[in-house]
């Protein structure tokens, strides 16, 4: 964590929602092979101004990331309870500046991550998906299940915001979706870190 809080002095950042969970990261990875990958495929719902993207770009160097994101904001950014308008209206431009070192590995996907699945579900296999788009249970089942359609036998899903809590009602915030896709997939996954943020690890059933 020391090391990457060193990298990343040079970014661009309003917020930092990740750092805290590099020990997280660092151990879901080294509880895969992904280090010894010639390929890594990568994708990230809900990128935001690029931190964690620029993470996985620079801990795995053998790395290609897909990052979906409208850059419009969820509830809690449009509300004003997160951040700034005026963050909001610049977090495009902050994202590509803080991932220009990176533009030949990483590609952008504009838009919502259920379009993004419409047209891509079938087209790649990855063999780490970051989940961190919108916060709304309703959004984060929809996600859970496609992309652990696109994940590979032996890959890893980080969900992001375990813990977190916004919404009234608890069964709108994410641990109640991220609860019933763990009990969905019991049989197919491993959970291999449990924190504010959760790792699974996805068990082939040949």
């Amino acid at each position: 964590m020391n090391k990457f809080k060193l990298t990343k002095e040079n970014l661009k950042l309003d917020n930092d929602w990740f750092t805290d969970s590099i020990t997280t990261w660092l151990r879901a990875i080294d509880s895969t092979n992904l280090r010894n990958k010639k390929k890594i495929n990568c994708l990230e719902i809900g990128s935001w101004q690029g931190l964690s993207a620029f993470f996985i770009l620079n801990e795995l160097k053998n790395s290609n990331l897909i990052c979906v994101d409208t850059w419009e904001g969820a509830d809690e950014h449009k509300d004003g309870a997160m951040t700034s308008s005026n963050v909001l209206i610049n977090v495009e431009d902050t994202f590509d500046t803080n991932l220009n070192s990176f533009k030949d590995r990483v590609t952008k996907y504009k838009g919502k991550s259920s379009s993004y699945y419409e047209k891509n579900l079938y087209v790649n296999k990855f063999d780490l998906i970051y989940i961190d788009g919108s916060h709304h249970a309703d959004d984060v089942i929809i996600d859970a299940l496609k992309c652990f359609e696109m994940l590979c036998d032996g890959g890893l899903l980080i969900f992001d915001d375990y813990l977190w809590k916004y919404y009234d009602k608890d069964i709108d915030n994410p641990a109640g979706a991220i609860n019933k896709f763990l009990k969905i997939k019991k049989k197919q996954i491993k959970i291999v870190c449990f924190d504010y943020q959760l790792a699974i690890k996805k068990i082939s059933l040949k």
